[in-house]
């Protein structure tokens, strides 16, 4: 049996910090991707858990063999065994919980390759997409039954997600950027601490951290899905902060309809938004995309997305509509299930094959 602790044999997929431990796995679908022939693969890990426990998969082939939580400390896992050493497989190990920014127990290290054969790594794909957004994209509600409500890590998963699909088919390398109850402006219980703009520059999920270096991973196209939880917020109670006791609340209508200043401030930062990604990625597409849990805010977004354009001449930034999830669509927690997943999925390659 080898181990290899020299990753550059490997294609090392999302925001992932190389250390002398190993792969510091930190956001959803971050991992490794290689090739490999021989009889025995198996892995070396390290995890860490509180109360949301990390989980990983195994990817073999483009099938999805393997759903298992990592264990507190070191620990070795042989996955596979008695393979034909004449063929040789794609392999993705790849966590499957997001970022916990706010559970410092919650790690997951990936320390080394354990095999019985020859790993290389895998061709370049044609493109690059990075997709941005909540629980939708973190793959919450991927696994689990029709009816199960509890939060917990078992339930996402990223081998049937939206994102994933798109890059299969357009021969594409995913990144995902995402955290379950945020937003543009604020999350769904209007906690403004909980935005994606606050981490979207942060190499390890961080708010206001801008230490992720863009030049390492340029994208061809930028996916943003968020808004979901900026919408919910207006039918929940409002959030008070613990350092200054003010208290913030998107707020609706007597009618019902939402407060036409808050819809205003989400507005504003959908362009504030589009303004950065457009800094921090001067020559991709960027696409907004909206609509797999209900379509609340969709057209002031649209507008929003319109007025960007508009103002700064950005050919190459566009909005989408996305299917909404229906009946078997669903997944657990009232989340898009795969059946949901694969209809965006086929929705945003049309899209994209026009723009590719």
């Amino acid at each position: 049996m080898e181990i290899i602790e020299n990753w550059n044999c490997v294609r090392i997929l999302g925001r992932t910090p190389v250390s002398e431990d190993g792969l510091k796995l930190i956001w959803s679908g971050s991992g490794a991707e290689f090739i490999f022939r021989g009889t025995e693969l198996g892995i070396d890990i390290t995890g860490g858990t509180s109360l949301y426990q990390p989980w990983i998969s195994l990817i073999m082939d483009g099938a999805w063999l393997m759903h298992m939580p990592v264990q507190e400390g070191l620990n070795r896992f042989i996955f596979l065994k008695g393979l034909d050493n004449t063929i040789e497989h794609n392999i993705r190990i790849v966590k499957d919980t997001q970022a916990m920014p706010d559970d410092e127990d919650s790690f997951v290290i990936l320390n080394s390759l354990v095999y019985d054969g020859q790993i290389k790594k895998t061709k370049d794909y044609k493109y690059r997409i990075e997709f941005i957004g909540d629980s939708i994209t973190s793959g919450e509600g991927m696994l689990g039954a029709h009816d199960s409500m509890d939060w917990i890590s078992p339930y996402f998963g990223v081998a049937q997600h939206y994102g994933v699909l798109v890059c299969s088919k357009l021969s594409a390398e995913y990144r995902l950027i995402s955290q379950s109850g945020w937003g543009i402006v604020n999350a769904w219980d209007n906690n403004t601490t909980c935005t994606l703009p606050l981490v979207y520059e942060s190499l390890g999920c961080e708010r206001g951290i801008a230490d992720y270096d863009f030049e390492s991973w340029r994208a061809d196209v930028v996916i943003i899905n968020l808004g979901t939880n900026d919408e919910g917020s207006f039918h929940n109670q409002g959030y008070t902060d613990p350092l200054t006791g003010n208290v913030h609340k998107m707020r609706l209508n007597e009618d019902g309809s939402y407060n036409a200043d808050d819809i205003k401030v989400i507005q504003k930062g959908v362009v504030d938004f589009l303004k950065t990604l457009r800094q921090d990625n001067p020559k991709a597409y960027l696409v907004w995309v909206y609509g797999m849990l209900g379509d609340g805010l969709g057209r002031f977004i649209k507008a929003a997305v319109d007025e960007y354009v508009i103002k700064t001449e950005d050919k190459k930034a566009s909005y989408l509509p996305l299917p909404d999830t229906k009946d078997d669509g669903f997944g657990s927690r009232q989340h898009p299930g795969p059946k949901s997943h694969q209809k965006s999925a086929e929705v945003i390659v049309n899209y994209l094959k026009e723009l590719l």
